[in-house]
């Protein structure tokens, strides 16, 4: 081996290698049977659905076996709830987990895919589809289609946002109403801040803020009561996908969520 091919492939290493290393580790658990469909077709569905992610080439997809090896050794028992999901997540040391439910009446199948981020416990997103097809053809007309759209990338351009008011924002001042402003974040990214309104819980804003680029980031509202010496936070709203509406603000109190008025955001 030469000196000079020598180089070409330490370079090509130095630069794929944390490519590689970077990928997130995913488990897909077995697939949950509803009603009175065959036992072994969420086995088929599970195998499917394992198959296709793996070919996504996104993440690190835990092995069947190794899954099983590991519940069994701890002596899990999944029950197809969400929580007990994210426990056999943890016990996996995955970054996130695939989860879902299979039912066949007559002819038609129907799934639920759920990916979930183990860590938090969060749903991050869902695709539900219904197909009268065979079971052979169940992985390109149901699957395949299903799992490009939960793991794809959407990149949108040129939307705007608009705070438009609050509603009942949670009064935080013993004497006056509160001093309400919003901060808007797009992933971990500052996009702006709205203007305080004095002593009303439900501010009006109008409040305008372009996005140039989005690659499908959670947008983040922080919701604060403005004061002299310092601004106190009163409940945020975390929106998945840019969809005009009026969302609940909310903060967590003693572990507990809890309500702290609604905010109105249209998307153009």
């Amino acid at each position: 081996m030469n000196s000079t091919f020598k180089s070409f492939l330490v370079l090509v290493l130095f630069f794929t290698f944390p490519l590689f290393a970077q990928r997130e580790t995913i488990a897909v658990l077995p697939f949950q049977a509803i009603g009175n469909t065959d036992s072994s077709i969420p086995e088929v569905v599970t195998a499917f659905v394992q198959n296709s992610i793996f070919q996504q080439k996104l993440y690190k997809v835990l092995e069947r076996g190794q899954i099983d090896k590991v519940l069994n050794e701890q002596k899990f028992q999944l029950t197809g709830l969400t929580d007990d999901a994210v426990e056999a997540g943890k016990l996996l040391s995955v970054n996130k987990l695939v989860i879902g439910q299979v039912s066949k009446l007559g002819k038609e199948f129907t799934i639920v895919i759920k990916l979930v981020n183990v860590t938090t416990g969060e749903v991050l997103k869902s695709q539900k589809r219904s197909a009268q097809i065979e079971i052979e053809d169940i992985d390109n007309e149901l699957i395949d289609p299903m799992i490009e759209l939960l793991f794809s990338v959407k990149r949108l351009s040129g939307f705007t946002i608009t705070v438009q008011n609050c509603i009942g924002v949670k009064k935080m001042d013993a004497f006056s109403a509160s001093d309400v402003w919003i901060q808007i974040m797009v992933g971990k990214k500052l996009i702006g801040r709205t203007d305080v309104v004095q002593d009303n819980n439900s501010p009006v804003f109008n409040a305008r803020f372009h996005i140039s680029e989005y690659s499908g980031e959670p947008i983040l509202l922080n919701i604060f009561d403005h004061d002299i010496s310092k601004d106190t936070f009163i409940g945020k709203v975390n929106i998945r996908e840019p969809k005009s509406s009026k969302y609940p603000i909310i903060d967590i109190q003693n572990g507990q969520p809890t309500n702290c008025g609604q905010v109105e955001v249209s998307f153009e």
